[in-house]
């Protein structure tokens, strides 16, 4: 077998796999889609895959209807509650482990790589394992069902990884470019703000999306400290359209594809600066 021939195979077998996890990825976006246009009856048939006749009645229901039933206005309420709350983390996260991450990167103090290991290893520990602490401590300051108590343990979870990731985003930075700001006489806070951060910028954005999304996708706190729909996140009122009576899967597939079409449009937005930020990112460390 000649090389021509290996070559060709190899991109055959490359295009197979490309093939592959494409269609991994978008079949369960695919199956919501379809789940949620197709009527309720074709929905719990065994034998129907694609639908025979297409409703829109449940966008409808979710987006326009004047007197939406509860689980309705739950989830409208919801989409306002996740993006307070993953927005706001995200800009807290950003702000503080950009300085911080800053410091590991280039700063000489004692206990630097083991505190560094300590934030990874509290990001490590299973969120379950933290459950009982939080909530012992956050009851006790009465601030149970508050959207401050999401933003305060989602930033706790998300700035470790923000810190973790920019540190050595930082050190892939050139060194020189600090020197020379110095020598033109600026201070600490004039390098990092004005050359470090312009040139981290892909890394910054790629970073902040990714925490973004970590925030809204954020499941089992918001269910056990969130109770009334003022404070409910989009995950929780997504899955309470499965009650002890039943389940309305068609609802539950609308709403489902509804909260993925913010992580979708950042991820097609900032694409670019996601993949040439992290592999930037992951040059030194």
């Amino acid at each position: 077998m000649n090389r021509t021939v290996k070559r060709r195979i190899g991109r055959i077998l490359l295009y197979l796999a490309v093939i592959l996890l494409v269609l991994w990825t978008l079949l369960p976006i695919i199956w919501m889609f379809i789940s949620s246009i197709i009527s309720e009856n074709e929905l719990l048939s065994s034998d129907k895959i694609l639908p025979t006749s297409i409703t829109w009645e449940r966008y409808k229901m979710l987006l326009w209807d004047k007197n939406p039933i509860k689980q309705v206005e739950v989830f409208r309420m919801a989409i306002k509650n996740s993006c307070i709350v993953a927005g706001t983390t995200t800009v807290i996260s950003l702000v503080l482990g950009a300085v911080a991450s800053y410091a590991f990167a280039r700063l000489r103090f004692r206990m630097k790589k083991p505190m560094l290991f300590g934030v990874m290893f509290f990001q490590l520990l299973p969120p379950i394992a933290l459950v009982i602490p939080y909530y012992i401590m956050i009851s006790r300051m009465g601030l149970l069902d508050h959207l401050g108590t999401l933003i305060l343990i989602n930033t706790n979870a998300v700035l470790a990884y923000v810190i973790w990731v920019l540190n050595g985003y930082f050190k892939s930075v050139p060194f020189e470019l600090e020197e020379a700001g110095r020598v033109d006489g600026c201070s600490w806070n004039q390098v990092f703000w004005k050359i470090i951060m312009p040139t981290a910028l892909p890394g910054y954005v790629a970073v902040g999306v990714l925490a973004f999304l970590m925030a809204w996708d954020e499941f089992l706190y918001a269910l056990i400290f969130t109770t009334s729909k003022t404070s409910k996140t989009l995950t929780v009122a997504v899955s309470e359209f499965g009650t002890k009576y039943g389940i309305d899967y068609g609802m539950m597939m609308t709403a489902g594809l509804l909260a993925t079409v913010v992580p979708m449009v950042l991820a097609l937005i900032f694409q670019r600066y996601i993949v040439g930020g992290l592999t930037a990112g992951a040059v030194k460390g």
